[in-house]
């Protein structure tokens, strides 16, 4: 569906990128290849082509949601890039990318989208074992009729892997995404009595393993009870527990393997500079900056005396991944729930044979930081 959409929308206009879902050269069913340089895109260090049905490369039937029957792999620290000739001053870039579930250490990746080899993007995060998901990046500042080089660049180490696909650049807007979902700010909370909502449960509490069906990934996990590090983090109001902090220029990512029908978190000290992206199977995304994350009062001027419990009703229009980013540190939050994105234990049984055990490997290890040095 996301990569039906997104073709859907990039109708529009044509893209200004060849072979965008990466279907040249046909490498033929379950394959793989390090192809170099083929047609227009370049592949550097270890990117790859992978092609669909069941392979070595990413087990079972790999990520749903692609466009096509292939899709390209940032292995590593690899890259791929592809020049293009700019149209007008602004233009929009639309991609879906998904995760690697294999080998031991290895599932999650973050990469960067470059423009002439330099960051365009915050630091980008797919969770091992999730589908294909949509994103898109404004690029603005261009000059028409120049040639530009746009490029997809891997950040982790070893056999981690984020997989891309369906990439579209083009100088119109993707259609605009469904009714935007309900916020709702409860009271102002401490973490002793986070206010989950009786129809949700907690999938993430940065203390215990992510719940089965989700994942998480980005940004670093800090104890409450170390109190404030000043000008980097601050624990939301009452917190001694395990929280999370996302930097200044960082993104971390929330998955959820069926989509969620309700999300809700604890925020702790909002800021005008964090922002929550809302992804939909569908392709449909909504972006909220700053106030607009929970609902519009108070201000965000980092009061550490606040804390909010955020939820999200998503309607008829489920969300299965959500991205927290900041432009300045720090973007500080705890207790993730959700509502209607874990399947009854018989649908569990059909899912992990399905997918080769997708559950078992969208669990993290945690790893508490006592810092981080701005």
């Amino acid at each position: 569906m996301a990569g039906a959409l997104l073709t859907a929308g990039a109708a529009q206009a044509a893209s200004l990128l060849s072979d965008g879902g990466f279907e040249s050269p046909n490498l033929g069913t379950g394959n793989y290849a390090y192809p170099g340089s083929v047609g227009a895109w370049s592949f550097n260090g270890a990117s790859l082509i992978n092609a669909a049905s069941t392979s070595a490369w990413y087990g079972g039937s790999g990520p749903a949601g692609k466009e096509g029957v292939q899709f390209a792999g940032l292995q590593g620290g690899s890259s791929i890039t592809q020049s293009f000739t700019a149209d007008a001053s602004t233009l929009h870039l639309g991609w879906l990318s998904a995760g690697r579930a294999c080998c031991s250490g290895a599932n999650d990746q973050t990469y960067q989208v470059t423009l002439n080899g330099a960051a365009v993007s915050g630091v980008m995060s797919t969770v091992g074992g999730s589908d294909f998901s949509f994103n898109m990046l404004t690029l603005s500042g261009l000059t028409a009729s120049t040639s530009y080089t746009l490029g997809f660049q891997g950040l982790a180490g070893s056999d981690k892997t984020s997989f891309i696909d369906n990439v579209v650049l083009q100088d119109s807007i993707f259609p605009p995404p469904p009714v935007a979902p309900t916020i709702t700010a409860l009271a102002n909370l401490t973490n002793t009595d986070p206010g989950v909502p009786a129809d949700q449960h907690v999938v993430d509490n940065f203390t215990d393993p992510v719940a089965s069906g989700y994942g998480f990934s980005g940004g670093y996990v800090r104890s409450g009870a170390l109190g404030l590090d000043p000008s980097v983090s601050a624990p939301p109001p009452g917190d001694l527990t395990n929280y999370e902090t996302v930097l200044g220029g960082q993104s971390a990512t929330f998955t959820s393997v069926i989509p969620m029908s309700s999300f809700s978190f604890f925020l702790g000290s909002p800021d005008s500079y964090n922002t929550v992206q809302l992804f939909g199977p569908g392709g449909y995304e909504w972006t909220l900056a700053g106030s607009a994350i929970w609902g519009g009062s108070p201000q965000g001027n980092g009061d550490q005396s606040i804390g909010r419990r955020v939820r999200y009703d998503f309607g008829a229009n489920p969300v299965n991944k959500i991205v927290f980013s900041s432009s300045s540190n720090s973007f500080e939050f705890d207790t993730l729930a959700a509502s209607g994105g874990v399947p009854e234990p018989a649908a569990w049984t059909l899912m992990i044979l399905g997918f080769g055990g997708i559950g078992a490997v969208m669990r993290r290890r945690r790893q508490t930081l006592a810092t981080v040095t701005a």
